[in-house]
């Protein structure tokens, strides 16, 4: 999904499950994101494709974010952080600002007693993009979102909420009252294109 915020051009994604090279990055982004799910075996090797596509994308930024199928990251964390190559930024309950820009994550990946966010969890409040693999619940969710996600992001108003995991309702954006929500999955598009 294209956007621009605060004069930078930015293309955020998910869910590409390992056909990321059929994607179009459009020409002079600044900051390329992704939400998660770039792979689809649950393995850390399916990474390494997938480092090398996002490096060599011209942005002068790259956000990534798990997923729910980048496993490696609930089971093995610091392997996995080791695994992430300079020049990616990768974000797990924390953030970064570029150009005035403050992005935020919050990890939603690991479903356990159907919920996907655990705790209630605080993120600053300066946020402009705040960036989740799971959608909060009631937006573009098909009713799986989280709950919790629901009331941070109601609580704390960032401009942009960035998420997937739905590939139903990808590429579509919702205005809310004080924030605009766009489920960046790209799975359904892709497929069609895979197998073209």
């Amino acid at each position: 999904m294209y956007f621009t915020y605060k004069n930078q051009k930015m293309f955020a994604f998910s869910d590409t499950h390992g056909m990321h090279r059929k994607l179009s990055i459009p020409q002079e982004v600044d900051v390329l994101i992704c939400a998660g799910d770039v792979i689809s075996d649950f393995s850390a090797d399916g990474l390494d494709s997938f480092w090398e596509w996002f490096l060599s994308c011209p942005v002068k930024l790259r956000i990534f974010i798990p997923g729910n199928h980048e496993i490696v990251f609930d089971f093995y964390p610091e392997k996995a952080k080791e695994l992430v190559p300079e020049g990616v930024v990768c974000l797990e309950d924390n953030g970064v600002e570029f150009c005035g820009i403050a992005f935020y994550s919050v990890t939603t990946r690991s479903l356990q007693q159907n919920k996907w966010l655990h705790q209630e969890t605080i993120i600053p409040a300066n946020t402009d993009i705040l960036i989740t693999h799971i959608p909060p619940y009631g937006f573009l969710d098909e009713d799986a979102g989280d709950s919790i996600l629901r009331n941070i992001v109601l609580s704390k108003r960032p401009k942009i909420h960035l998420f997937g995991h739905i590939h139903s309702q990808g590429g579509e954006s919702l205005d809310g009252t004080w924030t605009r929500f766009f489920n960046v999955s790209k799975f359904n598009e892709l497929e069609v294109l895979y197998h073209c």
